[in-house]
């Protein structure tokens, strides 16, 4: 309970903006007399929440103030011996967060920028993977919850650099800077996804309402982040229970609920989520039904109808120390009757096929993680040891023989592990460590052999990230890989390769910055997709793939105004191409160059940004086609986003809105049809209607826009039929908390 008429204040306050108290544990005369005491703090960092939950239990603190300040950010922790305010000073330290000491004992919780006061400067390395100069995009649960994003588009709806094409999760494919996720080191907590299953579906199908994080360093990525990425890395983490459950708080869950009226979607989720002496353990289950959605045409897209399911179970476990032990499982399915080949409606000529076929697609994620960060000190292990994989499974009955059912299973596989240390020295963060993966893609087909590739890669990385004074932050390291490749025919391949990188930022002052970054990676053999093995394949010499990235840029900021633009290229060599008729040495040089500009403005009351991309791919010298790009690129041509939200606090209300205009693109108007330009705009309105109660009401494509996505495959042929996007769509949503 609150005892005072300062602490009655702050709930007043708390409960007009529709916010909750943060109640900690420990007496009030404890609070009361606590500012004085030294004590031992040896709190490792992590979410926000709960880092202040055991500075509290430590401290003997009460601490007052908005929720959803703390909700969605990181906290470095504390170690050493300090008072209470000089430990949350340090836990606060990079927040935006400052607490102001009641009469009482007791802290309430402010955004700096609210308060009038400066933020705190970082008092120790940030761990790595977390935070890097090199991350070109960095999204936290924040972020995330604002967007509440339905599946992938959702998510990166709002980043010109970063298009994902595809109507419906199934088919929906990641392009960071012009670059396809295949050719990427994509992460789920650490563990690494194979998933080169089909080249009509979604490289990795994946749920955004599970995550808390997402960070791409796309083009120059770390040693460290792990081998084979060719185009950067793309790293997404699943929420833990300190992500959603209230500073002291023990127990809680949600119950989710959305209606979309294209389509008569209907979601529904829950999760229940606690945590008592060190323990933790989450439960999450989603699952979307309804019918085919309308395009703006007003004709409704065939064999388009929802049908995912997705959960998520982790434990964990950390006492008072820096030691956590986590172990996750995380699974997505999609099982429907689709378009025969699901990333687009039909083909003109060719052989005759069905309308549509049943794809059973399921991706299975499970890891193990420990991890000690203290955020000083020689010793901060992690270990990571993950299991993937991902299953398709489809099912039709051809056009000669309607009596029977043709199944067809591709089925990749990765077992992977790492073991890492930081060493946080006076002059700089080292990471150092040896990673491996174990990679398989197999065909089945009743009556045949199984057909399968495997790749086993061990690799060992050195990564620094380096302050020099407080003008030039550099990041730089060297990883070795060595790679057993085995064939279809068990022919047995062996080669290896060093990948190196480097990045620089240069601060000018406090309002201005330049960064440039180099990469050569050596990629290996990357397996082929498994619907087109071919028992038949004479591998002979293969050519491991390798690429070569730059970029450079400026960033500036003031008063809440923000600009930046990049210049990048990805330059990949030997990419494998295969074919089931031609062989599996088919190899391509690719070309992938463009610059984005970003502007804005970020205030307490909302924000405004507009950025802009012009990204231009080659394949072989020529421009690439969604086709001939397969696993690398896709023509994108340019891409203009304009975002905002405004906030009203007193009435608990939120409005924003997302555009995404794209520019006629002509440059592969030789293959049949120039990429038409569109204009699709999205609205919304949140409404804290209680402390447990948030509802949102949003309009999606609200001119009811008829086209196809700049990144979906197709719309360059005349032979093409594409599947357009859904029309507009009003969505109701809720979400109860208890």
């Amino acid at each position: 309970m609150f005892y005072t008429n300062n602490r009655l204040r702050a709930l007043a306050v708390g409960l007009a903006l529709g916010l909750a108290p943060l109640p900690f544990p420990g007496g009030h005369a404890q609070a009361a007399t606590a500012e004085a005491a030294q004590q031992q703090y040896n709190i490792a960092a992590g979410p926000l929440n709960t880092v202040l939950t055991r500075f509290a239990d430590v401290s003997g603190s009460l601490i007052a103030g908005n929720l959803q300040l703390a909700a969605d950010k990181q906290s470095p922790g504390v170690s050493g011996s300090f008072t209470p305010d000089q430990a949350l000073a340090r836990i606060l330290a990079g927040t935006g967060l400052v607490a102001d000491r009641d009469p009482d004992g007791a802290y309430v919780l402010r955004d700096a920028e609210a308060a009038g006061t400066n933020e705190l400067s970082p008092v120790s390395v940030t761990a790595p993977n977390q935070y890097s100069v090199q991350n070109s995009l960095s999204y936290d649960r924040g972020r995330i919850e604002a967007l509440q994003p339905q599946d992938m588009k959702d998510l990166f709806k709002n980043e010109s650099s970063v298009s994902v094409g595809g109507s419906i999760p199934i088919n929906q494919k990641v392009y960071v800077r012009g670059v396809e996720e295949t050719a990427m080191l994509v992460t789920m907590d650490g563990a690494r996804q194979n998933n080169k299953v089909f080249h009509h579906n979604a490289t990795n199908l994946i749920d955004p309402s599970l995550l808390k994080a997402t960070r791409a360093s796309a083009g120059v990525a770390a040693a460290d982040d792990g081998p084979g990425a060719l185009g950067g890395s793309l790293a997404y983490e699943t929420v833990d229970v300190g992500d959603l459950l209230a500073p002291g708080d023990s127990l809680g869950g949600f119950l989710d609920g959305r209606y979309a009226s294209n389509g008569d979607t209907v979601t529904s989720a829950g999760s229940v989520f606690g945590r008592a002496n060190g323990f933790e353990a989450l439960g999450y289950v989603k699952h979307t039904d309804g019918n085919d959605y309308q395009d703006g045409n007003g004709d409704t897209a065939p064999f388009t109808a929802p049908a995912l399911l997705s959960g998520l179970a982790k434990i964990a476990y950390q006492g008072d120390g820096p030691s956590r032990f986590e172990l996750s499982h995380e699974t997505v399915n999609d099982e429907a009757a689709r378009p025969y080949r699901a990333n687009f409606a039909g083909l003109d000529g060719g052989r005759p096929v069905p309308d549509s076929r049943i794809y059973d697609l399921t991706r299975e994620n499970t890891v193990f993680n420990y991890s000690r960060d203290t955020g000083e000190g020689y010793w901060n292990p992690k270990v990571t040891l993950a299991h993937n994989e991902t299953e398709l499974e489809t099912r039709e009955v051809p056009l000669s023989a309607p009596d029977t059912t043709i199944v067809y299973t591709g089925i990749t596989e990765s077992l992977s592990a790492t073991l890492k240390n930081v060493f946080h020295t006076r002059l700089a963060s080292v990471s150092t460590g040896v990673d491996y993966y174990d990679d398989s893609a197999v065909f089945r087909f009743e009556g045949d052999p199984d057909l399968e590739e495997n790749a086993q890669n061990t690799g060992a990385f050195l990564q620094v990230r380096q302050p020099v004074g407080d003008k030039l932050d550099l990041s730089y390291g060297v990883r070795y890989d060595q790679q057993d490749f085995t064939g279809t025919d068990d022919s047995e391949h062996d080669d290896s390769g060093v990948s190196s990188n480097v990045f620089a930022e240069f601060f000018v002052n406090d309002h201005l910055s330049f960064n440039a970054g180099y990469a050569d990676v050596w990629g290996g053999t990357a397996l082929a997709e498994n619907f087109i093995l071919n028992g038949a394949w004479d591998y002979g010499d293969q050519k491991p793939v390798e690429a070569y990235n730059h970029t450079f840029g400026g960033k500036a900021d003031w008063n809440g105004f923000f600009a930046e633009t990049n210049r990048f290229e990805t330059r990949i060599s030997n990419g494998r191409v295969p074919s089931f008729s031609v062989g599996p040495n088919e190899v391509a040089d690719f070309d992938i160059e463009g610059y984005d500009v970003s502007l804005g403005y970020i205030g307490q009351r909302g924000e405004v940004s507009v950025k802009y991309a012009n990204i231009e791919s080659e394949k072989d010298g020529e421009p690439a086609t969604s086709f001939d790009g397969n696993y690398f690129t896709a023509p994108l041509g340019e891409i203009i986003t304009i975002s905002g939200a405004f906030r009203m606090p007193i009435l608990a209300l939120e409005l924003g809105m997302s555009t995404e205009i794209t520019l006629d693109n002509d440059a592969l108007e030789a293959a049949g049809n120039e990429q038409e330009g569109y204009t699709v705009v999205d609205l919304y309105a949140d409404y804290q209607a209680t402390r447990n109660l948030s509802l949102r009401l949003s309009v999606d494509n609200l001119g009811d826009e008829d086209y196809t996505d700049r990144a979906s495959y197709g719309q360059e042929f005349a032979t093409v039929d594409t599947l357009l996007e859904p029309g507009r769509s009003f969505a109701l949503s809720a979400r109860y908390g208890f």
